[in-house]
């Protein structure tokens, strides 16, 4: 199995992830924030979704065309919704936005464009899956933190919690 096969197989576990997240929260959820000026767990998983989109735009503008016809051709970095049905919209495009352009520029040899210098995974195309995947997990640390102050049950938290198996069970039969 290749690096970039590993990489697909943890950026596949990581979708999944975002998906049972989303469809485990209510639109009260939605709108919790840590009342000093954070971020909602809305913009938080608006800015999950559409930072692909604003990354391909810097490094592989060809790949983001689905992200920005979600946003309506505004800035994905700026783009932000409260529908939990264009969130996933938004996550799915983007992921497969980033492998199509993963794989391009990996089977080709060619790196990523990097316009501002600002290191846009240029020498290892799949290590910008691998990023997504530490930046997602991240927000939901964070989402998961906002809920617990805002009052969610010991329950509750239990069940999203249980993402975590999700990393535990195989995608398919050939993997170990």
């Amino acid at each position: 199995m290749t690096d970039l096969t590993l990489t697909l197989e943890a950026f596949a576990l990581n979708a999944r992830v975002n998906e049972f997240l989303i469809g485990r929260l209510t639109p009260d959820d939605l709108n919790v924030s840590d009342g000093r000026g954070g971020m909602t767990v809305a913009r938080m998983l608006s800015h999950m979704g559409a930072s692909r989109g604003g990354w391909l735009l810097e490094m592989a503008p060809g790949f983001a065309a689905s992200t920005l016809a979600l946003t309506g051709g505004e800035n994905p970095w700026h783009w932000h919704t409260t529908d939990p049905a264009l969130l996933r919209a938004m996550l799915r495009a983007g992921d497969e936005a980033a492998i199509q352009a993963v794989q391009a520029h990996a089977g080709s040899g060619t790196p990523f464009a990097d316009p501002h210098g600002v290191g846009t995974f240029h020498t290892r195309p799949a290590l910008f899956l691998t990023y997504m995947t530490v930046h997602d997990a991240g927000h939901r640390g964070q989402i998961m933190t906002l809920l617990r102050h805002a009052g969610a049950s010991p329950e509750r938290l239990d069940d999203l919690e249980d993402a975590w198996n999700i990393w535990r069970r195989p995608l398919s039969p050939e993997t170990p």
